[in-house]
């Protein structure tokens, strides 16, 4: 099933604060800069589509799926980024780009990517 980029956005978000501390839905509004209603009910529809738990304490945990769409997202966004710097774009508009590009290309054109990227050393 595809997700929406938001379910993406959130679940690479989950994923990155997750690395540093305990994830609750304050924190996810102050990072995505959305209100915390919106974000509680986007975390009960992914809780429900299984990509994460909430526990009694409201803190969330992403589910392996979750993880692993996190996880894959947030590597496409580094490695898009950084190719676009490598290829002079500035940080800030590489940043920006990335962040749309990671929904954008399919799995296919990402790996054409990266195997240039691999093969010519970019």
């Amino acid at each position: 099933m595809a997700l929406r980029q938001t379910a993406e956005d959130y679940l690479k978000t989950i994923y990155i604060l997750s690395t540093k501390d305990e994830v609750i839905g304050a924190f996810i509004a102050d990072e995505l800069g959305i209100s915390r209603p919106t974000v509680c009910v986007t975390l009960m529809a992914l809780e429900k589509d299984g990509y994460l738990t909430m526990d009694s304490t409201h803190a969330v945990h992403l589910t392996d799926e979750g993880k692993r769409i996190g996880m894959r997202i947030q590597k496409r966004f580094e490695n898009l980024k950084n190719l676009l710097e490598t290829l002079g774009v500035d940080i800030t508009t590489a940043s920006e780009d990335a962040c749309k590009m990671e929904h954008a290309v399919s799995d296919k054109s990402f790996s054409a990517l990266m195997s240039i990227i691999e093969n010519k050393g970019v």
